[in-house]
């Protein structure tokens, strides 16, 4: 329900909004928005984004079933690892998302020195698959004026991830 109050802050501030991108782990900011978001009559498309190298719930939603899977180290450690066998963030995320996108660890690094390079703000691994996932998803916003919104989920970055993040200084993905 606490989660849910970011869907009532995006329902107030952008009435018009288009599409969601929510970084996914377990579930609980995607199931607290997209229910307010849904009980308000929006129908926003609900993104739910993950690294590819940790995607369970992704592909638990895909399969029908909560499964059993490895989740290999990413720079999202905020949305790594499984699902608890009852987790009821399970059949809401089949319920309320749209679509799932995932995103590979180059990605993530890239959008979390773009968000930092242009809107000098510092963002954690989970907050940067989304972004990468909005990144990726440029060509599906072509040809109409959509809007869409990437719920930024985090600056918790440990300092030796920011540091290999920031080592790895290719450039950086225009955000505009």
């Amino acid at each position: 329900a606490g989660q849910g109050t970011v869907g009532l802050e995006l329902a107030r501030q952008l009435p018009d909004l288009d599409r969601v991108y929510v970084a996914c782990g377990g579930g609980g900011l995607m199931s607290g928005i997209g229910s307010v978001l849904r009980g308000l009559g929006s129908e926003v498309e609900l993104v739910g984004c993950s690294p590819a190298r940790s995607a369970v719930l992704a592909h638990s939603v895909a399969a029908g079933r909560i499964l059993d899977e490895p989740s290999l180290p990413t720079l999202s450690d905020g949305t790594a690892g499984g699902l608890e066998p009852e987790a009821i963030t399970f059949d809401l995320c089949r319920r309320l998302v749209d679509r799932w996108v995932e995103v590979e660890e180059g990605e993530i690094a890239a959008a979390m020195r773009g968000v930092l390079a242009q809107e000098h703000a510092l963002i954690e691994g989970a907050a940067g698959v989304a972004v990468a996932a909005l990144l990726r998803d440029r060509e599906r916003a072509r040809g109409g004026a959509r809007s869409a919104c990437v719920v930024l989920c985090g600056a918790n970055a440990a300092p030796r991830t920011l540091r290999a993040v920031l080592a790895a200084d290719l450039e950086a993905p225009a955000l505009a």
